[in-house]
This record gives C-alpha cells, sequence and structure tokens, in this order.
C-alpha cells in the first residue's frame, strides 16, 4: 500500500472514530482545523435542529444550529426577517444566546447559505428565504476560562414552500453544557 494511500486511510479512520465519540474534524488542506461537539438535537415543527459548538485552531469557538427542514422542497426564512415577519407573514431562523457570565457573543450570527428573495405577487410582499434544504447559523462567542459551564440558547425557524407555510417555532430554549475549546 502506498504511503498516500494508507494516510487517506487512517484519515478516514481517524475521522469516523471520531464521529462515534461525538466530535468532528474538518480537513483543510491535510490539517485539522475545526473541532465540532454535539450539543442537542431535536425535531419540532417539521424542521431538525442540531446544536453544537465549533472549535477552531486558535481557539475561536462559535456556537452553530444546523436547520433541516423535514419535508422536501421546503425552505426557511432568512435571518434578516424582521422578528415578526413582514405584516405578520413569516419567522426569520435565529440562533441566539440568551445572557451569561460565562459565555458571551463575540461578533455577528452568520448563515452558510446566501439569502435569496421569494416575491409573493398575490401579497406583493418580497421575503428572504435561505434555499430549500438545510442551513447552518453560527455565532461566534467567548467562552470564560473555567472550564466546563452551562448555556441557554433560543431557536426561531419558520418552514415553508411555495404554496404552505408550517407553524413557527418561536424562542425555544435549549439548555446546553459547553466543555469549551482548547
Amino acid at each position: 500500500m502506498s504511503v498516500q494511500r494508507r494516510s487517506a486511510v487512517v484519515l478516514v479512520l481517524g475521522a469516523a472514530v471520531l464521529v462515534l465519540v461525538g466530535a468532528t474534524l474538518v480537513y483543510h488542506a491535510g490539517r485539522a482545523t475545526l473541532r465540532s461537539t454535539p450539543l442537542a438535537s431535536f425535531t419540532e415543527r417539521f424542521v431538525k435542529v442540531d446544536l453544537g459548538l465549533e472549535c477552531g485552531a486558535s481557539g475561536k469557538a462559535s456556537l452553530a444550529a444546523h436547520f433541516t427542514p423535514t419535508r422536501p422542497g421546503f425552505h426557511l426564512y432568512a435571518k434578516e426577517l424582521p422578528r415578526d415577519g413582514i405584516s405578520g407573514i413569516g419567522r426569520p431562523t435565529l440562533l441566539e444566546l440568551l445572557p451569561s457570565e460565562a459565555v458571551r457573543s463575540a461578533g455577528p450570527l452568520a448563515a452558510d447559505r446566501q439569502t435569496t428573495l421569494l416575491t409573493s405577487e398575490v401579497l406583493g410582499l418580497a421575503f428572504p428565504i435561505y434555499p430549500a434544504g438545510p442551513v447552518t447559523l453560527r455565532q461566534p462567542v467567548r467562552l470564560s476560562s473555567r472550564g466546563a459551564t452551562t448555556a441557554e440558547l433560543s431557536v426561531t425557524y419558520m418552514a415553508c414552500s411555495t404554496s404552505t407555510c408550517l407553524p413557527p417555532a418561536i424562542d425555544r430554549r435549549v439548555r446546553v453544557s459547553l466543555a469549551g475549546c482548547s
């Protein structure tokens, strides 16, 4: 077996072991750049939500929420949508950190998908949405150096298709345990 092939096999087996123990690595140019630890997962209102803590090589941390509509062809509203929607229609996709001494926001909330506008000819309104399918939001955070701590997160979202909207989840609270990044 060539050295390259042996290295690839070791890399795949190592990643599989990390997945089994609840952590994953993302590789860029052959070296680990990010460690992700699962925190909580639930499915409500036809959306699966996976929460995690991502730790970068430089010790920077982000809370991540991966939102996946459980029905094909459904999208989520963008984080830029007003909290009460537009004319009361829709709810933004949000990941919020409730005030805590142990964990603080360290930057703006970011999405891994581009926002597009969905125009309703009937209503004469345009709604910022993510394309159909999953979207991940990341909130950079600063963790206290006191070791493991708990934090309370709030998630809000609403899934729709081009013809149907499902009931929203608004301010769904989740308490998580954070071990920190080292």
